[in-house]
């Protein structure tokens, strides 16, 4: 029996409005239905004077009937125009666009009895809160949510740990718990997520399909009681993770490097060839790879986007990686996740000098972050809170992994952005949008098929038996 979800908002206001920034228009896939496809085919977009002889779209695959919109060579969809705007949007209404942009940045998570509509933190606006509240826009997302593409259904729950299923109340009374960590503002991040990390880790070793439902209850907040005395030890001294999980962090690190809206990967034999290099110091702990461009260039359209066969000041877009899972609510993915190579860029900047001339040493990850204060961090903390309200984290993508997995890729997630905020700011004090393009790149991470396969998975896994997730926590909150 198929039960359409209600759809509520999180009990906490959310805000967005879109400013034109572009980071949604660039290196994002976006799937057409064939109604789509051929309605926007009909528009006379070969005729226009910028685009015509400019390839628009592309099919998702092979031998497929099935399209995408096009990128320039910079990342950016076809149809971005200079001033930021989409042409479509901007000559037929917003209502021409395809589905997937019109939903951005709204984010649909089914639970057992509705659909929370929250927001993805892949968009400054919302990272920084800007624009009127998700209530407020009720008659711009209410007819989305309500297309058949987006209808959520009643589903069985994710497993609620490595060795047990269990139902949608367990599932929820544990979910529930963890948000309670997330959220306990009584203390920083790094330490609700250790809370959480330990929880999961004591969860995962109880035999849970021996406990009636009271039993289950007494169990669960037995151990979230306990959480707070059990972790304080650790913070007493840190110690440096040991060189097998540095080693097995890193392999997570690089992962998230290349969705960082600065990353400069690009494609061509000059950016594989600093691929590889940039693999080979990952692996290593050694060596130098491409700095990551700041926030003022990262988060904001450049003032005039080039068109094909001009010179870019970006120096991105390389074939990296592969993404063909969607996340739930959305069908909007990242480019750089998704296997696609863009038609290559030049690595020349407009002074001529290589986009790759300024490379950092990987020995900043070892270096101490220093006093930041808490206003400057506070993008970062917004974004774990509101993954633990709405369980995003906790049941979109990722399929067939465990809450308790899911805890743990969230926590890990987070000793990635301050290793990502090393990087971006080497000689340098971390502002509000340093942490900004950090939060898009863990955003973006929710949803790349590398981070949500077994083999990552099993690299967590080995991370949590070795006691190595709280020490890496410790280690790079330094």
């Amino acid at each position: 029996m198929t039960i359409n979800l209600p759809v509520r908002l999180l009990p906490v206001t959310e805000y967005w409005d879109c400013h034109g920034c572009g980071i949604c228009c660039r290196h994002v896939i976006i799937p057409l239905s064939e109604e789509e496809y051929e309605r926007i085919r009909g528009q006379g977009w070969d005729k226009h004077p910028e685009l015509a002889g400019h390839r628009l779209f592309v099919r998702t695959r092979f031998g497929t009937s099935k399209y995408r919109l096009a990128h320039r060579p910079d990342g950016f969809c076809v149809f971005l125009s200079p001033q930021g705007r989409c042409r479509i949007h901007e000559k037929f209404g917003a209502d021409a666009k395809p589905l997937v942009c019109r939903m951005f940045p709204y984010q649909l998570v089914p639970l057992e009895r509705f659909a929370y509509l929250t927001l993805r933190h892949n968009c400054p606006s919302v990272i920084s809160q800007q624009g009127r509240s998700l209530a407020e826009q009720e008659e711009d997302w209410r007819p989305l949510v309500e297309n058949q593409r987006f209808q959520m259904t009643l589903t069985p729950p994710p497993p609620l740990t490595v060795t047990y299923r269990g139902n949608w109340n367990q599932f929820l009374y544990v979910a529930n718990a963890v948000e309670r960590f997330l959220t306990d503002t009584r203390f920083p991040m790094v330490r609700r997520l250790a809370h959480a990390v330990i929880f999961a880790q004591l969860l995962d070793r109880c035999r849970l399909a021996r406990l009636n439902a009271q039993q289950f209850v007494d169990l669960v907040g037995l151990l979230e009681r306990g959480i707070t005395k059990e972790v304080a030890p650790l913070f007493n001294q840190r110690v440096a993770p040991n060189r097998t999980a540095q080693l097995v962090f890193r392999r997570c690190l690089i992962e998230y490097y290349r969705l960082h809206p600065g990353s400069r990967l690009e494609a061509g034999w000059r950016g594989r060839f600093a691929w590889i290099l940039t693999s080979w110091s990952m692996a290593t702990g050694r060596g130098r790879i491409p700095s990551l461009l700041g926030p003022e260039r990262c988060l904001r359209v450049a003032a005039t986007i080039p068109l094909a066969g001009e010179v870019s000041p970006w120096a991105d877009g390389g074939q990296t990686g592969g993404n063909d899972q969607l996340p739930v609510g959305s069908e909007m993915t990242d480019l750089a996740a998704s296997g696609v190579e863009n038609d290559g860029e030049s690595a020349e900047t407009h002074d001529g000098k290589k986009a790759f001339a300024d490379w950092i040493d990987l020995a900043v990850l070892d270096n101490n972050l220093g006093a930041i204060h808490r206003d400057v961090l506070e993008p970062l903390d917004d974004y774990f809170e509101k993954m633990a309200i709405s369980k995003r984290y906790a049941v979109c993508g990722r399929k067939g992994w465990s809450l308790t997995d899911r805890v743990r890729a969230l926590a890990t997630s987070f000793s990635v952005g301050l290793a990502l905020l090393r990087l971006a700011c080497p000689d340098g004090t971390p502002t509000r949008d340093d942490v900004a393009a950090v939060v898009i790149a863990l955003d973006r991470g929710e949803t790349y098929r590398t981070l949500a396969s077994s083999i990552f998975r099993r690299r967590l896994r080995i991370l949590d038996r070795m006691d190595q997730l709280v020490r890496l926590l410790l280690w790079y909150a330094r």
